[in-house]
């Protein structure tokens, strides 16, 4: 059998079992590592996380757990050694670094504790040269970027410049989002003119913004990997008496973004659903605890739903 039939059925099976859970007697443990709790697209994220544990009380405890910082890989391995120590059962984290959070991670497949990975994924090529199986549950970020840079390239004339900012060269969602936009450039006979990295953050997004549009002031488009560098841009477009000029997409329909929308500052954003997201590991983790699937056992990706949300 498949292991994509072996799952289904698995995961169909009425059995309650959690082997260090059911060994002490103890309701099981679920721990949630999530990035900058700054940012309100994390905040959804552990509010869709928090709702589930309501919907599913007496079946698992929930330790939700975030850092300030989205590149503090650093700090976010330190709260996962801490969270091993208190023999969780299951662990569900947003890397802040698709290579750096490999080691702590394999630490924590190797004493037992079932891994998932959310929003961000780790480096396949680490993964498969270390021989092991760390799921991943998230939308296609590719494709949710591709989405919004056809939408903006339909906005413009061909052959327009372009500027993309994108979350750190570390991260596997920037590297994929900056990929989905250079492919709807290309099919849309856009020219990219330069890339910056904004670090994710509102300020690291203007700064970026403003460097690109100094250096080719030709671009008529910033596509931002995320909310917050598409704010940054925004603010960096008007400052530079832009505005009009140049349309703005960002990532991920933020509830701070929404001012700027409808404004007509952004045109275009991708909502990823942060609190399903949150819910679809959870129910991942909770149904392999209970019938005992192993790591290796797990799918490799479980793909959740995105949509484009733009100004009308």
């Amino acid at each position: 059998m498949r292991r994509r039939q072996f799952l289904m059925a698995t995961l169909a099976l009425p059995v309650w079992y959690c082997t260090r859970a059911w060994a002490s007697g103890r309701t099981p443990q679920i721990a949630m590592v999530l990035k900058s709790m700054r940012n309100e697209f994390f905040q959804a994220m552990a509010e869709g996380a928090r709702r589930h544990a309501v919907q599913n009380e007496g079946r698992y405890r929930l330790l939700l757990e975030g850092i300030t910082v989205e590149t503090d890989y650093q700090r976010q391995q330190e709260i996962i050694k801490n969270l091993l120590a208190r023999q969780i059962d299951a662990l569900i984290v947003v890397p802040s670094d698709s290579v750096a959070m490999i080691p702590p991670l394999l630490k924590a497949v190797q004493s037992k504790t079932l891994v998932v990975t959310l929003d961000n994924k780790l480096d396949d090529r680490e993964l498969a040269g270390k021989g092991v199986n760390i799921p991943f549950v998230g939308p296609s970020n590719f494709a949710g970027a591709r989405a919004a840079g056809e939408y903006i390239a339909g906005l413009l004339p061909i052959h327009s410049e372009v500027g993309i900012i994108e979350g750190p060269s570390a991260h596997i969602n920037a590297k994929a989002r900056s990929d989905g936009y250079r492919m709807a450039m290309f099919n849309k006979s856009m020219q990219v003119s330069g890339v910056q990295s904004g670090y994710w953050e509102i300020e690291g997004g203007q700064q970026a913004a403003t460097a690109l549009m100094k250096k080719s002031p030709g671009i008529r488009a910033l596509l931002c990997g995320n909310d917050n560098m598409a704010i940054g841009a925004s603010k960096a477009v008007d400052a530079l008496g832009l505005k009009d000029k140049v349309l703005i997409c960002g990532y991920d329909n933020i509830p701070a973004v929404r001012p700027y929308m409808t404004a007509g500052k952004i045109q275009a954003t991708i909502d990823q659903h942060p609190d399903k997201q949150a819910e679809y590991a959870l129910d991942l983790a909770l149904r392999a605890l209970q019938n005992h699937i192993l790591q290796d056992d797990l799918p490799a990706i479980v793909q959740t739903p995105f949509q484009l949300v733009s100004k009308v």
